[in-house]
């Protein structure tokens, strides 16, 4: 039985997760289900009161901050990378101004492209402690968050193929 779920406001059909997940020669990649890095993952969308995922394929991270204030509810946002978890740390003072500096901060890279996270079941259970964090509010949030993930990623990789920024590091001679 496949699933429906609203993808970029488009509703789309998905094979059940046990039919999703992608393999290599048998040998299952880190981010599939079963795996100690997915289960890490998992545990930190899961549990973790501060969360910084990182995606470098896009330069971006994906931040939940499920800490309450008087005027401040949770989070999610989305910011560029840092070069070091201290940095990450400093950057709440101006990703949220109203809370102090969070104690414990979760970070989680994400290597894989930015649809994996969805195709292997993490976005779900990321939409899920949200929907438990803050309502259906913070869970359009983080729809829309992930939304721009996956723009941000396909712009990069319509970049990478017309050649983009890059340019010519050896040539072979014309004579030749």
């Amino acid at each position: 039985m496949s699933e429906q779920r609203k993808i970029d406001g488009k509703m789309t059909e998905e094979a059940p997760l046990e039919h999703r997940v992608r393999s290599r020669g048998g040998a299952k990649t880190m981010e599939e289900p079963g795996t100690e890095f997915f289960d890490q993952v998992l545990m930190a969308v899961k549990d973790a009161e501060v969360l910084s995922i990182f995606f470098p394929r896009v330069g971006r991270s994906l931040i939940l901050d499920c800490r309450k204030a008087d005027e401040s509810g949770p989070g999610i946002m989305l910011d560029g990378m840092v070069e070091s978890p201290e940095a990450r740390l400093n950057s709440f003072r101006r990703l949220r101004p109203g809370l102090p500096l969070p104690h414990q901060l979760t970070l989680a890279p994400w290597p894989a492209a930015v649809r994996v996270f969805a195709e292997v079941g993490l976005l779900d259970a990321l939409l899920g402690r949200c929907r438990d964090e803050g309502g259906d509010t913070l869970a359009s949030e983080a729809e829309a968050q992930f939304s721009e993930l996956r723009r941000l990623e396909r712009e990069a990789m319509r970049s990478l193929v017309r050649g983009d920024g890059m340019h010519t590091v050896w040539q072979r001679d014309a004579r030749i």
